[in-house]
């Protein structure tokens, strides 16, 4: 269990926090972490992940300070970032030296992430495109088996084939009581497996729930017609999406991607109202 209370973070020169007063608890899944260029959301990765302390309030993992320093907590989460660089000449020189900080750390898992993604493992990493990099990265934190796992647009660079591959992996490779967080632009590469999502704008959180908050609440309907009634109506592609309060209609499938653009118009606060009641 991640608990954020009332997290504030402002970076030295600014004048805006990027992270503003962030209370939210968030259990074991698969969560959506979206919002705007700048709205905060490496910034919280950070927070959650231990690399920097929140100025005010606290971010904690099962009652433990994210930031701790003690060897049998710092080996519960870990942060996969955009472009990020591992030391190592190939990625199973990189899992020799550091998976023995991980006791979780399943071989099996990282044999099986490897073949999948086309990858022996033995690749020299510098000579790696960014697709093939991410790939090889992928195949060692999806098998380290953390009670945390934070994944900062992990589909970037990525292809058609990598990117169902991932969605595959992150099903097989899941633990029962593991919370994965992914920060991504890009909703659909990871639709329908979302547990739930953290939505935030301008260093604000305004929504954290699980897929069943939000289908207790809302509907998402599909209709030749944008609907005066709805909270919230979208055109896609010559169709709209309508977002309705819940009660007597057909209900859909949470749309992920169709909350996020309802809680970032100008009906957010008929959104927010009817999923807080």
């Amino acid at each position: 269990m991640i608990e954020l209370n009332k997290v504030i973070f402002a970076y030295k020169g600014t004048k805006s926090p990027a992270l503003s007063d962030i209370t939210a608890q968030i259990g074991n899944g698969l969560y959506l972490l979206a919002g705007e260029n700048g709205a905060g959301k490496t910034t919280l990765l950070h927070v959650i992940g231990g690399l920097i302390h929140p100025q005010s309030g606290t971010s904690n993992i099962d009652t433990h300070p994210s930031f701790t320093n003690h060897p049998s907590e710092m080996g519960d989460v870990f942060l996969l970032e955009d472009y990020m660089k591992f030391p190592g000449k190939t990625i199973r020189e990189f899992k020799k030296l550091h998976s023995r900080f991980y006791p979780n750390f399943s071989e099996e898992k990282f044999e099986e992430n490897l073949k999948a993604f086309g990858q022996s493992g033995n690749e020299p990493m510098e000579s790696h495109s960014l697709g093939n990099l991410k790939k090889a990265q992928l195949s060692y934190v999806l098998a380290m088996e953390v009670k945390v796992l934070l994944l900062d647009e992990p589909t970037n660079a990525l292809d058609i084939e990598g990117r169902e591959t991932l969605r595959k992996l992150i099903t097989k490779n899941m633990c029962e009581n593991q919370t994965i967080i992914v920060s991504t632009h890009t909703v659909t590469d990871l639709e329908n497996l979302f547990d739930g999502a953290m939505i935030m704008q301008k260093s604000k959180l305004l929504f954290v729930g699980t897929e069943e908050d939000v289908a207790e609440k809302l509907a998402f309907e599909y209709s030749m017609h944008s609907d005066q009634d709805s909270l919230y109506s979208e055109n896609i592609g010559g169709r709209y999406l309508n977002i309705y309060p819940c009660g007597g209609r057909d209900e859909t499938r949470v749309d992920w991607k169709a909350l996020y653009m309802g809680l970032h118009s100008d009906k957010s606060q008929c959104i927010i109202s009817q999923l807080q009641k």
